[in-house]
């Protein structure tokens, strides 16, 4: 734990937590009353101003806690130093580094950690959407690992960085990964250490495939190797997931679902009981094909656009192997997509980066021609603000939250939308 702050103290001090901003910080004590998107716990001033507040670890609502606190002219933020009152609920963490390792803030939750998750996903959804929106929860399994962990090498360590910095907090093992990956970090960190690989200061990731067996280790340069039963060896092979009838293929290094068992079976199992079917998938932003897998052949075309070259390489291979027809082609989508796209039997699904669709794009698409359209969304925030930016053409019918990150606050947002006459 963090040392305790001065109780009951109002003096105004510098903290080291926002060593970056101008503002002075002050101590601050009482009751988280909700949770709010992305973790946030919420309490208040003693004049009524709201105060959001993150954690090291998971916070539940009741909880007494202080923190060390900036306040603005509406509203403060401040970040969690100690828990006063705990909720009984609470779990031994798993993690040795949980207090400080940047990856996971959702330690002790135990098994409440789904329940907080949908606390979240609730207050974000009502104040973005309104009350009256229905929508479905989709908790992650306790089996549900990471097959993708970044690590960083200092010269001398190996581990995650601390929370809020560049600070180094060496590992031997990670809790949150797929056992290879966890039993691969001291063979990573010993091959670092004795210069059988590149030792100089940089980032390294570690990848397995579905099922995890094999590991893979990129750096930052692109080169791979893999872990054989003698140690590290270049390797030219791809990643292969096995998900359900659908095989895909990629490069280690590149980005890939965190937790490909189970969001094959979240994104599979949901876009099948939306009974999505038809003429042409617009598969916009595809990646390496996962989404075009998933639905297989309940389309008799795809087109599949995505800005990586190396993504697409891989997506036209994985159709093909798949006997899936589709065009995979490099472009920006923003600047792809087309006035009137589609047609009444057609579906347009969109898996945009973190931000969001482009303004410009939102305004093509109220215009598109298809007669449905799915969109998915790894920022709520940003989800909500396009769901409601498309409403302008597009009546919500289905709206689905996936715990796809476990251990952490982040979720998957998926809407179904039907094109009005």
């Amino acid at each position: 734990m963090n040392r305790k702050a001065e109780s009951g103290s109002r003096k105004a001090k510098v903290s080291p937590a926002y060593r970056n901003s101008p503002a002075r910080t002050e101590s601050w004590r009482g009751p988280i009353e909700r949770l709010a998107w992305g973790g946030k716990g919420v309490g208040r001033s003693e004049d009524g101003r709201l105060l959001l507040l993150e954690a090291p670890l998971a916070l539940f609502p009741g909880e007494v806690v202080e923190a060390t606190v900036i306040w603005k002219s509406r509203h403060g933020e401040g970040r969690v130093t100690r828990w006063i009152t705990r909720d009984p609920r609470r779990a031994q963490a798993a993690c040795p580094v949980a207090e400080t390792c940047g990856g996971c803030e959702l330690w002790e939750a135990g098994h409440h950690a789904s329940g907080l998750k949908r606390q979240m996903a609730t207050d974000l959804l009502r104040r973005q959407l309104g009350e009256g929106v229905p929508w479905t929860w989709h908790p992650a399994p306790e089996t549900a690992r990471r097959h993708r962990i970044q690590l960083h090498w200092d010269g001398t360590g190996l581990g995650y960085f601390r929370r809020h910095s560049h600070a180094l907090v060496p590992v031997s093992a990670c809790p949150a990964a797929a056992d290879p990956l966890s039993d691969a970090i001291p063979r990573l960190q010993e091959a670092l250490a004795g210069q059988a690989l590149p030792f100089r200061p940089g980032r390294w990731e570690l990848s397995t495939g579905t099922p995890a067996e094999t590991v893979w280790a990129a750096d930052e340069r692109g080169r791979i190797w893999t872990l054989e039963p003698d140690g590290w060896h270049r390797g030219t092979e791809p990643i292969r997931h096995r998900l359900g009838d659908a095989t895909l293929l990629h490069e280690p290094g590149a980005f890939f679902q965190i937790s490909p068992p189970w969001a094959a079976e979240a994104f599979g199992g949901l876009l099948r009981s939306w009974d999505l079917k038809g003429g042409t998938l617009y598969d916009l932003y595809g990646g390496v094909g996962l989404f075009s897998a998933l639905l297989g052949d309940r389309f008799r075309h795809r087109i599949l656009v995505e800005s990586g070259e190396t993504a697409v390489v891989w997506a036209r291979r994985n159709l093909e192997s798949a006997g899936l027809p589709s065009e995979c082609l490099v472009a920006d989508v923003a600047a792809w997509v087309p006035e009137g796209l589609g047609g009444a039997e057609d579906v347009i699904l969109l898996d945009p980066p973190r931000a969001g669709l482009e303004p410009s794009l939102c305004d093509r698409l109220v215009g598109a021609g298809a007669g449905r359209l799915v969109l998915v969304g790894c920022d709520g925030a940003a989800f909500c603000r396009d769901v409601k930016r498309l409403g302008a053409a597009w009546d919500l019918d289905q709206l689905a939250v996936l715990d796809l990150f476990p251990l952490t606050s982040h979720v998957e947002c998926v809407a179904l939308m039907t094109k009005r006459p």
